[in-house]
């Protein structure tokens, strides 16, 4: 015996309104309970390394200190990504972990991999600091203009349109 919902549900509406009555009910008090913050707080399993040697090459930078301090935090698991900026006298590795691990681990983690190749770097190197990324408040969306009209000029075509086409 085949059942036709819709045959049924035009002969007996009742249960139709019904069942559509629940679940909007159902969805407005799920839409009620969800939090909406203008800022979120978001908190990713990332981790900063800065170490310094002042007076020290960037190239030196790059072979005594940042390729193993990142040799060292690539063997930890989790890891999606390492980034790292070399410049004259410091390095700053980033190392980005997949969100499975809680910040807090991934820094411990961290630590005890630059504590561990600690011996193997220059001698005169200060102290790696090594601190979480903490994203909140930073901005989503940055725009850079360019343009050869003044500065006063450009200043109120972007803040129009910019809030325009955010808001759409």
């Amino acid at each position: 015996m085949v059942i036709n919902v819709s045959s049924y549900s035009i002969r007996n509406p009742v249960p139709a309104i019904l069942l559509f009555l629940l679940l909007t009910l159902v969805g407005l008090a799920g839409y009620w309970q969800m939090k909406i913050q203008q800022f979120p707080d978001i908190d990713l399993p990332m981790v900063v390394v800065s170490a310094s040697l002042p007076g020290a090459a960037p190239a030196q930078m790059e072979t005594e200190v940042a390729r193993r301090i990142e040799n060292s935090v690539a063997t930890l698991q989790g890891v999606k990504n390492i980034y790292s900026k070399v410049q004259d006298g410091s390095a700053t590795i980033t190392v980005e972990f997949r969100l499975e691990r809680t910040p807090q681990e991934a820094l411990d983690d961290v630590r005890d991999a630059v504590q561990r190749v600690r011996s193997d770097l220059p001698g005169d190197l200060r102290d790696p600091q090594i601190s979480r990324i903490n994203l909140a408040g930073m901005p989503i969306l940055t725009y850079t203009v360019a343009s050869s009209a003044s500065a006063a000029s450009r200043a109120r075509c972007t803040s129009s349109s910019t809030r325009r086409s955010c808001w759409r």
